[in-house]
């Protein structure tokens, strides 16, 4: 084993650590199983090793961060042509920009932030006061509001 092998890699056998990196990989059981040369029992029975899982778990989360890091890197990006679409000379391509940044925050944000933040919004573009919308009617008239621009 590597000087820098966690606690768990010390504790498996040489097909056990070889077979982690497939597995997290999401090659199938099976065929981990034929790349190293033992039966898939045998993984499922890996599989209840505390040791075995613990190492899985551990290398499985270390790829699925690298992936967020990844991703978020791109966000950087999509918010940028965000940004410059709402700076667009075309009215349509601003709106739909908008509407997207508005309904991406729906979809992710706490109920109660987005609707008051819809909210705002929706009665900037159709100065109605005080009035409290849901959000299929506001997505309904923003598509018409859309369609019209």
């Amino acid at each position: 084993m590597s000087p820098n092998a966690t606690n768990s890699e010390k504790e498996l056998s040489e097909r056990q650590v070889l077979a982690i990196p497939h597995l997290v990989s999401a090659k199938s059981v099976s065929e981990t199983a034929d790349l190293i040369g033992v039966n898939r029992k045998t993984i499922y029975r890996w599989m209840d090793d505390p040791n075995f899982r613990e190492e899985y778990d551990r290398q499985r989360d270390a790829i699925a961060n690298f992936a967020r890091d990844g991703m978020r890197a791109l966000m950087l990006k999509a918010l940028v042509i965000q940004a410059e679409r709402l700076d667009s000379n075309n009215a349509k391509e601003r709106a739909r920009a908008a509407k997207e940044i508005i309904d991406y925050d729906a979809k992710t944000a706490p109920k109660h932030e987005s609707q008051k933040l819809l909210n705002r919004l929706h009665s900037v573009i159709y100065s109605t006061k005080n009035r409290v919308l849901d959000q299929p009617t506001i997505n309904s008239e923003l598509e018409q509001y859309l369609s019209r621009h």
